[in-house]
């Protein structure tokens, strides 16, 4: 039995648990950096913008723990 007018499900590129989005607010320049390294890293907006939101916890904790 054929199923070609079967839904396809749409991929899902995040990780898995990752199921709390959030929205941000950037400025036009803040933008085209975002997607300037979108196109380096080969990766989707939303997964550059969180790899970045990682990345700045990771730095900011770090720093907090050399300011102690």
């Amino acid at each position: 039995m054929a199923t070609a007018n079967a839904i396809t499900p749409k991929p899902i590129y995040a990780p898995k648990g990752c199921n709390c989005p959030i929205m941000v607010h950037v400025t036009e320049s803040e933008r085209e950096e975002l997607k300037r390294i979108q196109e380096l890293e080969m990766r989707s907006l939303s997964a550059t913008a969180r790899m970045l939101l990682l990345r700045g916890i990771a730095e900011y904790d770090q720093d907090t723990l050399n300011a102690e």
